[in-house]
């Protein structure tokens, strides 16, 4: 019991972490629209979905197992990087969607291992509540939890796939608002991964 009293502390203590760095929706001064607010929202949506649907998970947990502190350690090392990265952006952080009529490139800090640390902390979290999720379903909902997997799975395809657009259309705009500035600054460092760079960079 005691195990599973501290996942469940630590879990809650994540969350909370996250949804402070993480989910400021706010439309700041000085931002415009990558793409039309209507799939802003549905993104924002999808994001607080998930969220709820891992607290709902990890507070009914009946036990704990290896896969679901693998889980946690990975929202532990994600939500570290949102965290470093919103703090280090500052006022220049906007939410996913959104970008600002007067970009500043940080290149310090955690953005210097990786160009998009936001992102990357995002997909760790995603990853490591999926696992708890998938983990603890059965367990808590024994007779609907196929169909409850199958809902999230679509939240998070749409989740996983627009951050990745978006960080696509950021790279892309930042190379046009600073350009060869951010070019030499893509060359050292790596789109998401810190440390890990391929050969040739997907293109979109």
């Amino acid at each position: 019991m005691e195990a599973l009293a501290l996942f469940k502390s630590a879990a809650a203590m994540l969350v909370a972490v996250f949804l402070y760095y993480g989910m400021d929706v706010r439309r700041k001064a000085g931002t415009r629209h990558f793409v039309a607010p209507g799939w802003q929202l549905l993104m924002k949506l999808c994001a607080f979905s998930l969220i709820g649907a891992f607290v709902w998970f990890a507070m009914s947990a009946p036990q704990v197992g290896t896969i679901d502190w693998l889980g946690l350690v990975l929202m532990s090392t994600g939500t570290a990087f949102v965290a470093t990265a919103k703090r280090a952006l500052g006022i220049a952080h906007t939410f996913s969607g959104q970008y600002l009529d007067e970009p500043r490139l940080v290149t310090r800090g955690v953005f210097s291992i990786t160009r998009n640390p936001l992102y990357f902390g995002v997909f760790q979290c995603e990853f490591g509540a999926s696992l708890c999720v998938a983990h603890q379903a059965p367990m808590v909902l024994p007779q609907g939890h196929a169909w409850w997997l199958l809902v999230l799975a679509g939240a998070l395809a749409y989740a996983v796939a627009f951050n990745w657009k978006m960080a696509m259309r950021e790279a892309r705009y930042l190379a046009d608002a600073f350009g060869d500035g951010y070019r030499l600054y893509q060359e050292r460092v790596p789109f998401l991964v810190p440390f890990i760079r391929l050969k040739k960079e997907i293109e979109s």
